[in-house]
This record gives C-alpha cells, sequence and structure tokens, in this order.
C-alpha cells in the first residue's frame, strides 16, 4: 500500500490487484479516497472494508466496482461518529445480497447495489444538515414522506427521532421488485 501511494504521487493512476475485486487501474483521487474511506470504517467496523469488497467482487466488473467501494464507504465513518456521540450501538453487515445497517432496535438492509447511492446521497452530501431541523428531533416521532429506500428515516433516528414512520408511494425504488424489499423497522 505505500509503494503504491508513493507510485501514485508521482503518477496520475496505477494498475493495482485488489483482494476480491481484481485488476483495476487505479486514479490518484480514487486512491486517496478509498484508502481515507478505508481507515475511518475500519475503526468502528474493522471487517468492513473487506466485506464491502467481497461484495463488490462478486456483484460488480473490477472498474465499476471502485465507484461502488467509494460511495458506500462514505457514510460509514458519518455513522460512526453520529452513533458515538448519541450513545447509540450500530452495527454493519454486507453480503452480496443486501447492505443491513442496526441501531438500537432500528434494522434496515438495502439491497447492495442500492446502498451505496442512497446512503451517501443521504449522510455525505449533508443535504439534511440543517442545525434548527435536527436540534428539534431528539424524542420525537417523524412521518418520512417520500422515504425512498429508508436512508432518510435512518438518518433521523441516528438525529435522535424516537419513531419515525416511513412512507415511499412508488412501488418500485432503485430496481427493487415488489416482494424483494428488504427494509424492515422495529419500535
Amino acid at each position: 500500500m505505500a509503494l503504491l501511494s508513493l507510485y501514485l504521487a508521482k503518477r496520475k493512476e496505477a494498475k493495482a490487484r485488489l483482494k476480491h475485486i481484481g485488476d483495476v487501474v487505479l486514479q490518484r483521487k480514487d486512491f486517496g479516497a478509498l484508502a481515507r474511506l478505508t481507515y475511518y470504517s475500519s475503526k468502528c467496523w474493522p471487517d468492513l472494508p473487506e466485506e464491502l469488497a467481497r461484495a463488490a467482487g462478486s456483484l460488480l466488473k473490477p472498474q465499476d466496482a471502485l465507484p461502488w467501494l467509494v460511495k458506500t464507504l462514505s457514510p460509514t465513518s458519518y455513522l460512526c461518529n453520529k452513533s458515538r456521540s448519541l450513545g447509540k450501538k450500530v452495527s454493519i453487515s454486507v453480503s452480496p445480497e443486501r447492505v443491513s445497517l442496526e441501531i438500537n432496535d432500528v434494522s434496515i438492509a438495502f439491497k447492495s447495489l442500492c446502498a451505496g447511492f442512497s446512503l451517501a446521497e443521504t449522510f455525505v452530501r449533508g443535504d439534511y444538515e440543517v442545525p434548527e431541523v435536527l436540534s428539534g428531533l431528539r424524542g420525537r416521532d417523524v412521518i418520512d414522506v417520500g422515504a425512498s429506500v429508508g436512508d432518510t428515516a435512518l438518518y433521523f433516528v441516528l438525529n435522535g427521532a424516537r419513531k419515525v414512520i416511513a412512507v415511499e408511494p412508488p412501488a418500485q425504488r432503485c430496481q427493487v421488485r415488489r416482494g424483494e424489499r428488504e427494509t424492515k423497522w422495529r419500535y
């Protein structure tokens, strides 16, 4: 890893063989993001980067796996920090079929290929980081209309909501057929 870092410091890209994924061409920016995100996510969940690589390797072509890994790893440092600051227990498990999150008594599962996009959009871009709104969530019930795959409902729970009712009108999201949807909420 250190030799690859030195090599990429002088070049824009390098060919590498990633465990579980295969041969890829790493761009300097992708390598930096992947290294940083792997480091921070492994602080809370030491096995997560390898679980994600294994899932990516079985689902995607090697070059398509890198953007998915970066998008899926992006929210993990946020989840880790937020769970610690709120004193909540968070666990993440990954398989080729799904990415599952459990936060205290709340569990949610996303199809693996949907998880990266949904979680990154909600947690990394900061679209919902409105202090006036977040400060009013603690201990309150929330109705999340247009909940998509449940990522925003999870965000509200992490920010102190007591209970979230998530509603998504369209029957299909992220190319998930009826009956395959794995979102479960327990209160």
